[in-house]
């Protein structure tokens, strides 16, 4: 069985001093300007960006509208949209993914199956001959 070990105080401090280091970039404030349409995020780095919302994994038939109203979660790690119930990691708009990493990946294999489809599907694989 495990064994839990009491902090005291100078332990736990040193504890969190170590946690509250993050290497990441967080977010600090996001909106969405109606002017350009876009979502802009400040970082604790000093940075803001900008992006399309539009151009996130699910959120392309979405209005201005529901765009409005976007808040920092998780500590700054995630936008949330609340009209779309819709949340986006920070780190992952950084790196360029826009959804799921492998979203486009998935989306040019939905298309090509479908296209397989309307031709009558895979072809069947013949049977080796029993020995």
């Amino acid at each position: 069985m495990a064994e839990f070990k009491t902090l005291d105080d100078a332990a736990f401090k040193q504890s969190a001093r170590r946690m509250s280091v993050n290497t990441n970039p967080v977010a600090l404030s996001a909106r969405f300007d109606k002017r350009t349409r876009r979502v802009v995020v400040r970082l604790n780095t000093g940075i803001d960006f900008s992006f399309d919302p539009r151009a996130a994994h699910g959120l392309a038939e979405a209005g201005p509208d529901d765009f409005v109203g976007v808040t920092v979660e998780g500590l700054g790690s995630a936008l949330h949209f609340p009209r779309l119930d819709a949340d986006f990691s920070v780190a992952r708009l950084l790196e360029g993914f826009l959804g799921p990493m492998d979203w486009t990946k998935q989306e040019a294999r939905a298309a090509a199956s479908r296209e397989n489809g309307k031709r009558g599907g895979r072809p069947k694989k013949a049977l080796a001959p029993a020995a």
